[in-house]
């Protein structure tokens, strides 16, 4: 069912030098290989300032990387099972890892220090996010024991456990405006959690996937989520309420991961050539997709099945 036990992501980590061309819609890319993982890459993840980029592996550590040259910055040991997922926090000073450990563990960015390790979960972590305020004091994280877990990074310490799925909890990820955490599970709903700490039950339960739903990412402007499931599908939720916007089979196979793009109002259709095709996005403020590609902001890392990392910096 998930991606960290039936799919095996990259392990080359690529950078690409070139501009970005739109002759004919396609892109076209100039690629060097700037360094490696020991094992399969299973996370990426870009800071808010564009600077860094993180990766996480099979290899149960964690590389930071500068932007755009690729430069390795910081090689992160600690945890004692492959990194599922990171996250920076939105001030950029720190890095939330979640691991087959069951940790949860917090990172100084500038000097690759572990700060505190998180522990609560009873099964590996396989989602990690970071409020993304400027004081970035929770993080919110899911594992397939479940549930959801809201943590405290000032009293290193679990402040709210939040149940409701009935399978395991794949991704996460926190509302741009503060308000909200969003959930995916194998048990192809999507939830919607307060961020208030008094509020444990979920303020909304959104179906309409029919297959286990592997990711969710607000919008900047947190008006829109995107969530990707199993059977290649894209659905765009119009948020608070709930509603659907669209739903795009995109692939067929699973998509692991959605972008968005920046500026939340532009309304886009844009062909992108990719190994399995060319697949459209139309009417929609995100503009990129693939079976397994992630991008935030100028930066786009499309990940593909023959095991590389592919950045560009448009």
């Amino acid at each position: 069912m998930r991606l960290v036990k039936k799919y095996i992501l990259f392990a080359l980590i690529i950078i690409i030098s070139a501009g970005l061309s739109y002759a004919a819609d396609d892109y076209k890319y100039e690629m060097k290989t700037i360094g490696r993982h020991d094992g399969d890459v299973l996370g990426v993840f870009v800071n808010e300032n564009n600077t860094k980029v993180a990766t996480c592996s099979l290899d149960e550590t964690i590389k930071i990387w500068s932007l755009p040259d690729g430069k390795e910055l910081l090689h992160l040991k600690g945890h004692f099972g492959q990194v599922n997922n990171i996250s920076f926090s939105g001030n950029d000073k720190w890095l939330a890892s979640g691991s087959g450990d069951m940790t949860v563990r917090v990172w100084d960015v500038a000097t690759g220090e572990q700060l505190n390790i998180l522990t609560g979960h009873t099964d590996q972590v396989i989602g990690v996010y970071f409020s993304q305020d400027d004081s970035s004091t929770f993080i919110a994280s899911t594992s397939f024991d479940k549930t959801v877990k809201l943590w405290d990074t000032r009293l290193a310490s679990e402040i709210k456990t939040l149940r409701g799925h009935t399978e395991p909890t794949n991704n996460v990820a926190y509302s741009y405006d503060g308000k909200y955490i969003a959930s995916s599970s194998d048990d192809k709903t999507i939830k919607i959690w307060s961020t208030d700490l008094t509020t444990k039950e979920p303020l909304k339960t959104i179906t309409g996937h029919e297959a286990p739903v592997l990711t969710v990412l607000y919008s900047f402007d947190s008006k829109l989520l995107i969530s990707s499931d199993e059977a290649g599908v894209i659905k765009v939720w119009d948020m608070p309420d709930g509603n659907l916007v669209m739903s795009l089979q995109a692939h067929n196979e699973l998509i692991q991961d959605v972008s968005i793009a920046e500026d939340n109002h532009r309304l886009r259709r844009k062909k992108i050539k990719l190994n399995k095709g060319e697949k459209y996005a139309k009417n929609c403020s995100f503009i990129f997709y693939c079976r397994c590609f992630y991008s935030i902001r100028d930066f786009s890392l499309p990940i593909s099945i023959d095991k590389t990392c592919c950045l560009n910096h448009g």
